[in-house]
C-alpha cells in the first residue's frame, strides 16, 4: 500500500465540472487525512513541442496497435487544432452543451492513453514526482487503450498511474448506452432520420449521460476513488461489486448504479480505506 500524503488534481480544459462545489468535497469524505489541491490542466498554453507530441500519439485505426499506426502528418493545422483544443471543444459544443451532435461526437480523436500518461509525466515538477504525491489529470480529450485480447483499441475513461488520467469524454463515450437506444439509432438510420432531430422519451434519458450533465460531476468523484485506489492496492483498483464506487462499469446504466443510486464502497474496500486513512493520520 502506498501511503501518498498529497493528491494534485488537474482541472479539464473546458472547465465545465465542478471542482470545489463537489469533486474535491466528494474525495475528501473519503480520504480524510490527506491534502487535496486543485490546479491548472497539464494542457493549457501549451507550445508547437507538445502539440507536435500530441499529434504524433493520436489512432487512426482501432485494430492496430500503436507501433503499425499509419504516420500522422504533423501539420500546421494539425498543430494548431492541439493548441487550441478547449477553443475547438466549446464552438462544437462537446463537454458543455446538452444538444451535441452525436455526428459531432463520432468525429472525436483518441489518444493513446498510456503514451499521454507518459508526456503528461514529463509535465510534473521533480520536487513532486515522488511516492508521497499523486497527480490526476482530468482530460477533454478521448483517450484509449490497446487490448490484445481482441487485438484492437477500446475507448477508456481512466488510465491508472502517476499521473491518473481521468477523460470527461471517455465518462460519456466509454461506456455503452443502453440497448434501447442503439435499437432507436439503427431504427432512425433506417427511415433516414437524423436522430438529433428526434426527442427521446425522458426514461431512457435516464439511463446514460451526455455532454453538460450535471451528473457527471458525482461519477467524477468514483474515478478519482478509482485512481487512488490504484495505489493502495498496488495496481488494481476494480471491484466485481457493482454496488461498489470501485465497480468498473461497462455500461452507462451500471456506472450510474455503482456512482450515484448507491454511492458507496463495499465492506472490502471501505476496510483497506479504513486502513489507509489510519495508517495516514
Amino acid at each position: 500500500m502506498l501511503q501518498f500524503k498529497y493528491v494534485h488534481i488537474y482541472c479539464n480544459q473546458v472547465n465545465t465540472l465542478e471542482f470545489v462545489n463537489v469533486i474535491v468535497p466528494g474525495v475528501r469524505k473519503y480520504f480524510t487525512n490527506i491534502t487535496i489541491d486543485m490546479r491548472r490542466p497539464f494542457l493549457t498554453n501549451i507550445d508547437d513541442v507538445i502539440a507536435e507530441n500530441l499529434v504524433s500519439i493520436r489512432i487512426s485505426d482501432i485494430k492496430k496497435p500503436f507501433n503499425e499506426q499509419p504516420k500522422i502528418k504533423e501539420s500546421k493545422q494539425n498543430v494548431f487544432y492541439e493548441k487550441n483544443f478547449s477553443r475547438s471543444m466549446i464552438l462544437n459544443g462537446v463537454g458543455n452543451n446538452t444538444n451535441t451532435s452525436r455526428r459531432e461526437c463520432k468525429a472525436l480523436i483518441l489518444y493513446d492513453g498510456f503514451l499521454m500518461q507518459r508526456l503528461f509525466n514529463t509535465m510534473i515538477n521533480e520536487n513532486e514526482s515522488n511516492t508521497d504525491h499523486v497527480h490526476i489529470a482530468f482530460e477533454d480529450r478521448l483517450i484509449c487503450t490497446f487490448s490484445q485480447e481482441d487485438w484492437r483499441y477500446h475507448a477508456r475513461t481512466i488510465v491508472g498511474g502517476n499521473p491518473s488520467i481521468i477523460s470527461t469524454t471517455g465518462i460519456v463515450e466509454a461506456p455503452a448506452k443502453p440497448k434501447e437506444w442503439y435499437m432507436k439509432q439503427m431504427r432512425l438510420a433506417t427511415y433516414g432520420i437524423d436522430p438529433d432531430d428526434e426527442n427521446e422519451d425522458t426514461s431512457t434519458k435516464k439511463k446514460y449521460l451526455d455532454y453538460g450533465d450535471y451528473r457527471i460531476n458525482f461519477i467524477a468523484v468514483g474515478y478519482v476513488l478509482q485512481a487512488l485506489f490504484f495505489f493502495i492496492t498496488e495496481g488494481d483498483p476494480f471491484c466485481n461489486d457493482n454496488n461498489c464506487r470501485l465497480y468498473n462499469a461497462h455500461w452507462q446504466e451500471e456506472l450510474i448504479h455503482s456512482q450515484i443510486e448507491t454511492e458507496s464502497l463495499c465492506n472490502e474496500h471501505a476496510t483497506l480505506l479504513h486502513h489507509f486513512n489510519t495508517v495516514c493520520s
